[in-house]
């Protein structure tokens, strides 16, 4: 399935850009026409923001018509300033009403692609909101998933998947850059928005018509409010064709045009798939053939065991929050961005009916000596947005906890724990619905072959699938076959325990991690843990786990007083994860291992055709599981991706192989 090598390039090196956010600073002393502190100008026209939004950007792209004969599923727009979100909700209700007209038309999802250097509160964003209330219901979806401010993409899956929003916080000419191209461009229209050139001269760089250039598609289009020689100059030379037409209301001129025949990648783009194959039970493969089905391609999905949710995400109660580190590289920020989407997919199902137990009270994280003390002491000095995590005292912590606490440490406000079974299940079921999900439990596969076209599955029983797309969710045993075995993957095997909530424990409100954690009662039996057996396949119950269970507890707790209420039976479970050495997931093609020793760096990276991976996501797959999915099915479906190339380079199987050729080490099997 598509080419045999990945456009995406692995960079030779990479810096990282500190992680900080300046807020938008509003001055509202006209509510229907908020002027910026940063650039002094107004967000908005006061005489109809949404009417010049409607006709500078919509009709100047020719918009709603070329969704009508559109070829491909989606349309890609992409905005330079999100701002109070005013262009997508224009946007957004336009779409709807065309694909309510036109429920025939190929092209039925709108990606949304925006930059937001000074990303506004939720706070301003619905005061500035009150000013349009035919958007009402489409803003509180978006404000209800607004991500909190810290850099980079984070992806917004809207309207059960109809339309997806990837909001870039941070500098316009720095994320740009970053952002991969795909096989022959990802957008379709430019909304070349962000205050005027007089105001915000800084934006309005060559770099930035350069880079526009590169991500158009072969009939993208722009427009602007502005007709500054300046953006014209630039346009042009970056390879637009540009045109001046009469401005909306006072103004007397604006710019509109398309790429210029000729500017964009040569390459046609692959066929993208109608069909695949996922591997696996987990919440990674539900994510994914969700994901899948939600841009019609049928699934199906196998699995060993008898139902859903039968190894690692069949567990009861799991914590969800983002892990932070003090160097808030790209570990941290790939988690930081993947928490928000995880949220957001537990709560859409939830909305949706699905019946999934939770509580999204928080997590407290808590030394357990003056080591780890020290650490998140220096982590609440990172200066993340208070809404991921900040320091507490003894005081403020046991009020959050309801339970009696001797020192403070890191709250993950918006954190809390989830049920992962039930989540599986729960997307399992919304992608059933689609009518294009085939599940086919009871499938041990023992044999993946490539026979030059097809992948060719056998499974036990002398059953067997072909198809062009074969996904791999199965954890540690995404290995088991000659085309996967140098994957750099551990079994690690945990095991928790469910005691019953007693007179103080049954007071627990939020999630406690130190050495182990603990999770506050549902149906009168916490959850707490864990026990980690790096090597171990085994999931059988023994008592040296409980017993290491018990002493994590007492380290953790047995200061507070209360932690003789923590009476483990044998109500627990023991399952097995896959882990990867540099804690990042595996997500993306398989590569090719014979040629990879011939890679150069800088050339695309040699991979199996149709051959890709969804593991490794260890102990933090509730957080990490959907933004993973979205990843690779993005990949696939050559849309806008929701992450950079370098973090896609993290992410990339094949990533211990490359940075040892960059090291100018030898590569082997």
């Amino acid at each position: 399935m598509g080419p045999c090598f990945s456009r995406l390039r692995i960079p030779v090196s990479a810096s990282t850009p500190p992680n900080t956010l300046e807020s938008a600073r509003i001055d509202w002393s006209d509510p229907a026409a908020p002027v910026s502190a940063q650039f002094d100008d107004v967000y908005f026209s006061k005489h109809d923001g949404a009417a010049e939004t409607d006709y500078v950007f919509l009709q100047h792209n020719h918009l709603p018509s070329r969704w009508a004969d559109h070829p491909r599923r989606h349309f890609t727009v992409a905005e330079t300033g999100f701002g109070t979100g005013l262009n997508l909700l224009v946007l957004w209700q336009r779409f709807n009403a065309h694909c309510e007209q036109h429920p025939e038309a190929h092209c039925q999802r709108l990606h949304f692609v925006s930059f937001e250097k000074y990303p506004l509160s939720v706070t301003d964003m619905s005061r500035a909101h009150r000013q349009w209330p035919q958007f009402e219901a489409l803003a509180a979806e978006l404000r209800a998933h607004y991500p909190p401010a810290t850099s980079g993409c984070h992806r917004l899956v809207l309207q059960g998947g109809q339309v997806v929003v990837d909001l870039w916080f941070g500098d316009v000419l720095e994320q740009l850059p970053t952002l991969d191209g795909g096989n022959s461009g990802i957008v379709d229209a430019w909304f070349l928005d962000g205050f005027a050139p007089s105001k915000n001269p800084d934006m309005w760089q060559p770099v930035l018509f350069n880079e526009m250039a590169r991500l158009s598609r072969p009939d993208a289009t722009f427009a602007t409010f502005t007709a500054a020689g300046i953006v014209r100059r630039g346009l042009k030379d970056a390879g637009f064709d540009v045109e001046k037409v009469p401005g909306f209301g006072r103004k007397r001129e604006m710019a509109r045009g398309r790429i210029a025949a000729g500017q964009t990648a040569s390459a046609p783009a692959p066929q993208t798939p109608q069909s695949a194959v996922i591997v696996g039970g987990g919440l990674a493969s539900a994510a994914t053939a969700l994901g899948l089905v939600r841009r019609g391609v049928a699934v199906t999905l196998c699995s060993q065991d008898r139902g859903p949710a039968q190894g690692a995400s069949g567990n009861r109660q799991g914590a969800i929050y983002p892990l932070l580190n003090q160097a808030d590289d790209g570990l941290s920020r790939f988690y930081q961005q993947a928490f928000p989407l995880a949220r957001q997919s537990l709560l859409d199902m939830v909305a949706a009916g699905h019946t999934v137990a939770h509580d999204l009270s928080g997590v407290l994280q808590l030394s357990i000596d003056d080591k780890s003390q020290d650490r998140l002491r220096a982590l609440a000095e990172v200066g993340f947005p208070s809404e991921v995590a900040h320091g507490v005292d003894a005081q403020t912590a046991s009020s959050i906890a309801g339970v009696p606490l001797t020192r403070g440490g890191l709250y993950y406000p918006l954190g809390g724990w989830l049920c992962p079974a039930q989540l599986t299940h729960a997307l399992l079921t919304e992608a059933q619905n689609s009518g294009l999900l085939t599940l086919a439990y009871g499938h041990a596969m023992t044999g993946l072959q490539y026979d030059g076209q097809n992948w060719q599955l056998s499974f036990e029983g002398a059953s067997a699938l072909s198809s062009p797309l074969v996904i791999l969710a199965m954890g540690h045993r995404s290995s088991g076959f000659e085309a996967t075995a140098p994957l750099p993957l551990n079994p690690v095997r945990g095991q928790i325990s469910y005691p019953k909530a007693r007179a103080i424990t049954g007071e627990l409100k939020t999630v406690l991690c130190a050495d182990g954690y603990l999770v506050p009662a549902d149906e009168g039996r916490l959850t707490c843990g864990a026990s980690f057996g790096r090597g171990d396949d085994s999931s059988d119950w023994r008592d040296a786990d409980r017993d290491e269970i018990a002493q994590r507890m007492n380290r953790s707790f047995g200061r507070e007083g209360w932690d003789e209420e923590l009476e483990l039976d044998d109500s627990g479970r023991a399952a097995v994860r896959a882990a990867v050495r540099d804690h990042l997931p595996l997500v993306g093609p398989v590569p090719e291992w014979d040629t990879l020793a011939e890679w150069q760096p800088g050339e695309p990276l040699p991979n199996q055709p149709g051959l890709h991976l969804l593991t490794g996501l260890g102990s933090r797959g509730l957080c990490s599981a959907a933004l993973c999915a979205e990843l690779l099915v993005s990949q696939l479906m050559d849309e806008p991706r929701p992450q950079s190339q370098e973090q896609q380079a993290r992410l990339a199987p094949g990533r211990f192989w490359v940075r040892k050729r960059l090291k100018g080490q030898p590569v082997s099997r």
